[in-house]
């Protein structure tokens, strides 16, 4: 019960290397594509973006189990309160590629181009750098500390006699507050980050869709963490029934999100609105292996494997499956983002494939030190016992 983790030099030292290796991807893309520099600050949007929803993804899964009194979960909160540590991290970067890679990635960031269309002049109140500044800086960083309070408060309840609720009271109250702030913002993100890349096209689910994918994504990211500790020999209070709830919400939330996918296509082209239609006929005519490629990765392969209940239980299918997610979700944000920079001139090379790198490593870096922080399993959580004696 009072495991402490190690973090391994081998596994430290694979951080760096991969860290370096994405900078040096980075740094070779805008020497190579010096002519064309909007490619290589695509590929850290992309990362920036994805990355980031797996952080503040990992803050929603804490919020959302308190919030629902959830006790199965108790024996792997640990993970996700290291992972959110990362929020900070991945929204600097972000907010330096809004900054900085801004005028070549978002066309109402060009004078020119807001001069001669009324459409994007019409939006400038809204999308206007400074506002946008606000709204990103304001949002992040409450959602940063929030989850870091929430962190703090169930370190802290470790130290008090068990029964005593002042933690766990505080982060239903921490909680609650972040999911309504989440709740908020993922949906002005999505229209900030990604959709704003489209300036003439808007949808009203975009955000719900991002929604979906940093939620299902997250989920698998911690799946990952919660089977490289069991086979580490750590979490031996993690069983399966544990690993099959995570199966159960990447079963559950790969649907949802198909749903919205397949939703928000059929409406626009049932609708056959031009202005709408616009944004799927680019994708179909010039990436179309791309867009047909996210329905058999993020639907059909979990979908399929996922169904049968022995399925979720075994860590070794449960680890290709969310793989295989992050695979194909990260796919589905190089869709988003790439039609609407690169338009139909792009290709795949070493920066689109070795850029990750970087935000992997920095992924296993700092959560990975975050979990050397606490014993691995809390000790005075109420709900212990619950998730101690968790079966389905």
């Amino acid at each position: 019960m009072n495991e402490q983790y190690s973090f391994p030099s081998k596994l430290k030292n694979l951080s760096f290397v991969l860290m370096a290796i994405g900078a040096l991807a980075l740094i070779g893309g805008f020497v190579v594509y010096h002519d064309h520099p909007e490619r290589v600050w695509a590929n850290l949007l992309i990362n920036s973006t994805f990355f980031l929803g797996l952080s503040i993804g990992a803050g929603f899964f804490l919020a959302a189990h308190y919030v629902a009194y959830g006790g199965w979960w108790v024996v792997i909160k640990r993970i996700p309160e290291s992972v959110t540590r990362l929020t900070p991290f991945y929204g600097v970067i972000l907010l330096a590629v809004i900054i900085f890679g801004g005028p070549y990635l978002y066309e109402y960031r060009n004078a020119a181009a807001v001069a001669a269309d009324p459409i994007i002049q019409g939006k400038m109140a809204y999308l206007n750098l400074p506002f946008m500044l606000i709204r990103f800086v304001f949002f992040v960083s409450t959602l940063a500390f929030l989850a870091f309070k929430m962190r703090e408060s169930s370190v802290l309840e470790d130290k008090q006699p068990y029964g005593d609720l002042t933690y766990y009271k505080k982060n239903l109250t921490y909680g609650s507050i972040y999911l309504i702030v989440f709740a908020v913002y993922i949906l002005i993100s999505a229209w900030d980050w990604i959709m704003s890349l489209d300036v003439h096209w808007f949808s009203t689910m975009d955000g719900w869709y991002v929604f979906a994918s940093f939620w299902v994504s997250a989920a698998a990211a911690l799946t990952l963490i919660i089977i490289y500790l069991k086979n580490q020999g750590y979490l031996k209070e993690v069983n399966a029934n544990h690993i099959h709830n995570m199966g159960l919400i990447m079963f559950a939330f790969s649907v949802f999100w198909t749903y919205l996918l397949f939703d928000q296509y059929m409406l626009q082209w049932y609708a056959n609105i031009p202005e709408e239609t616009v944004y799927y006929q680019f994708r179909l005519d010039h990436y179309r292996w791309v867009f047909y490629s996210i329905w058999l990765i993020n639907f059909f392969t979990p979908f399929l494997v996922l169904m049968k209940r022995e399925q979720k239980r075994k860590m070794k299918v449960m680890t290709y499956v969310a793989v295989i997610i992050l695979i194909g979700h990260f796919v589905d944000y190089f869709l988003m983002v790439f039609p609407s920079v690169m338009k139909a001139n792009w290709s795949i090379g070493l920066v689109e494939l070795l850029t990750p790198c970087a935000f992997v490593g920095i992924y296993i870096f700092v959560a990975f030190t975050g979990l050397t922080k606490a014993p691995l399993v809390p000790k005075n959580n109420p709900m212990l016992k619950e998730s101690l004696h968790h079966h389905i």
